[in-house]
């Protein structure tokens, strides 16, 4: 995107549409001072939100149970989600697409205000052009996941079916795991050793052409997850929601994560090891090629094509 262009990009906060160089948070925001901050990300297919009423949905319910007040409905919340995403999409090539982030915190913190100015909390819409390189290697090779010493954050502390945006335990399993194993990210346990999450992905195995994955009030229930499970018991796969341990995953035929830019996607290494002698799997291959067919894109061949118009804008 060209300087020029992106200049006109707008964002949205708190029922106002301003240009993208005003897309700034106040330093005294409690999503800055505190972390305390809650977001979805959906991305466009054809330059279409996909399943936006399914992010927002859990946004609405996250915000409940963490006591950050929406001061707009859901139907308004979509309408300007599409309003920006509609205008914004307008300045981008044709083959490109959008993610786009909405989040919420509670507003200004009122230590450093001394009790005074805006009371509101705080909501905010916005995109970004979905960078199809970052997931190109892993769609042609395969993820490299490896299990953490860092385990996953008790559910007595944070609840795991949150989207929250701090994400210091994950990127701290992250470091632990690249010491390592420089190129893999990591898989969290949880207190009692069972295999539950990656930092921005669900997980699942394949044994005997069955799915097993997390349970899904011990993991962030990811929109993605819940349309693999969709799409396995369309086929007639049996899904299984079960604590697993790691000993299960590193004997598993197949191995795939779930997450909204590429939604699914084969791993080829667990902690150095090949997963199997073939990637990706039968099983993975299946259930990513239905998904294709449901939304009339091949998912990961966009994801090149989009990293490979990326690489010649880069090179102009």
């Amino acid at each position: 995107m060209s300087i020029s262009s992106y200049k006109k990009k707008v964002f949205w906060k708190n029922g106002r549409y301003l240009p993208v160089d005003q897309a700034v948070l106040s330093v005294e925001d409690v999503g800055i001072v505190h972390g305390i901050s809650l977001t979805e990300m959906i991305r466009t297919f054809s330059s279409r939100l996909y399943e936006p009423t399914r992010h927002l949905t859990r946004l609405f319910k996250s915000a409940e149970r963490i006591g950050i007040p929406v001061q707009f409905s859901m139907d308004e919340v979509q309408r300007h989600l599409e309003e920006v995403v509609a205008h914004n999409r307008k300045l981008s090539p044709d083959w490109q697409e959008l993610g786009a982030i909405i989040f919420a915190t509670p507003g200004l913190n009122r230590t450093y205000t001394g009790g005074m100015g805006d009371d509101q909390p705080t909501l905010v819409i916005h995109t970004f052009d979905l960078p199809g390189e970052l997931w190109s290697r892993a769609v042609k090779q395969g993820q490299h996941l490896a299990i953490s010493t860092v385990p996953q954050v008790p559910e007595a502390c944070l609840p795991p079916t949150v989207k929250y945006r701090s994400r210091l335990a994950f990127y701290l399993a992250d470091r632990e795991t690249r010491a390592r194993y420089p190129d893999a990210s990591a898989i969290l346990l949880d207190q009692n050793g069972m295999v539950r999450e990656t930092g921005t992905a669900n997980l699942f195995l394949v044994k005997n052409d069955q799915l097993w994955t997390a349970p899904g009030q011990t993991v962030l229930p990811g929109i993605s997850r819940e349309i693999v499970i969709e799409i396995a018991k369309e086929l007639g796969l049996q899904v299984h929601e079960e604590d697993f341990l790691p000993g299960e995953l590193e004997a598993a035929d197949e191995i795939f994560t779930t997450s909204t830019p590429y939604c699914l996607l084969g791993v080829s290494r667990l902690n150095g090891k090949p997963v199997s002698n073939r990637f990706p799997g039968k099983i993975t291959r299946l259930l990513l090629e239905t998904w294709n067919k449901r939304i009339g894109v091949d998912i990961h061949a966009q994801l090149l094509e989009i990293a490979r118009h990326r690489e010649r804008v880069s090179e102009m």
